[in-house]
């Protein structure tokens, strides 16, 4: 009996010291980042992260709209200061935009509560609106200050659920203060501040290009260019296949380029604060499509952004991403 009773010490012993022992580190990979979405408006650019991390039906449910270009020609027609809500013992301050016909509305989504995502309405907090719990679509609002009582439990909502936060401005946040200050009658903005559109930010932070500027008559004020638009488009295809095919690009620039101030262009990216040591431009100052072609290229890349009115108006761009 006594070496029975022993044995079972000793394998408790045993027992006891390797749960003692120093356990193997688990390696945990990063999830995915969180997508940035600019929205583009008549005041200025607004960039958002959506934290898909923390309120995935939510986030999956903004960017359905995003990446269906439904928020494109919408509008923020609602600002809510301390002044317009006379009737509301709560009062809150945030903007509203994204409202939607039915005929381009998604089905309403389920209510992720701020107890359950963390993601509370302080300052910047894009969320959803909603009427009743479980009704959010297409509208959402923007926090100016902290507001707490659109959380769960808050009381700006009788039915003590709060609204379903999503993300956060993390650029342009004077942009949405200019939105909420603008001419009101009410609480509905006059007129309505234009969107004009709503886009995920793709790209790395930080770009460096060299291009090459074909221009044609009249699309650069005060230069001799006396090409018309037909020449200049031929001419930017060949120099683009040239360039595809490793051609000296320093070359081509010096040789072709309409560009008053050739050299590299360096630049940041939407949300991104330029780095002024560097001499960095921001995404946000450039030409639309010379800004998406550049932030789409690999190191070493070529890309062509085709002249167009409204995204390319100086002409064609032939870049080429240095780093």
């Amino acid at each position: 009996m006594k070496k029975i009773l022993s044995a079972l010490a000793i394998l408790i012993m045993i027992q006891i010291l390797s749960s003692c022992a120093t356990k193997p580190k688990v390696s945990i990979k990063p999830g995915p980042l969180n997508p940035k979405v600019l929205i583009k408006t008549e005041l200025g650019n607004i960039v958002v992260e959506i934290y898909q991390d923390k309120a995935p039906m939510t986030a999956a449910n903004f960017l359905k709209y995003v990446d269906s270009k439904l928020y494109d020609g919408s509008v923020f027609h609602r600002t809510v200061t301390m002044d317009n809500q006379p009737n509301n013992a709560v009062k809150i301050e945030v903007i509203q935009g994204g409202q939607l016909g039915p005929e381009k509305s998604f089905p309403a989504i389920a209510l992720e509560r701020t107890s359950v995502t963390g993601i509370n309405h302080v300052d910047g907090a894009i969320s959803m609106a909603r009427s009743g719990p479980d009704s959010a679509t297409s509208s959402f609002f923007i926090c100016i200050g902290d507001q707490p009582e659109l959380d769960f439990r808050g009381k700006r909502n009788s039915d003590g659920q709060g609204f379903a936060a999503l993300g956060k401005v993390i650029a342009g946040m004077n942009v949405v203060k200019k939105i909420h200050k603008s001419p009101a009658e009410g609480q509905n903005l006059k007129p309505p501040i234009g969107v004009l559109f709503v886009e995920r930010i793709k790209g790395p932070d930080r770009v460096a290009v060299q291009h090459i500027l074909i221009a044609f008559k009249g699309s650069i004020p005060e230069e001799k260019v006396v090409r018309t638009s037909e020449e200049a488009r031929v001419l930017a295809v060949k120099l683009f296949e040239r360039a595809k095919k490793g051609e000296d690009f320093d070359a081509l620039v010096k040789k072709y380029t309409d560009d008053e101030y050739p050299g590299i262009y360096r630049m940041s990216n939407f949300g991104v604060e330029p780095n002024k040591e560097k001499k960095e431009y921001s995404r946000a100052g450039m030409v639309r499509s010379f800004g998406d072609v550049s932030f789409s290229l690999p190191a070493g890349g070529v890309g062509l952004a085709v002249y167009d009115p409204q995204k390319s108006k100086y002409g064609w761009h032939i870049i080429k991403r240095i780093e």
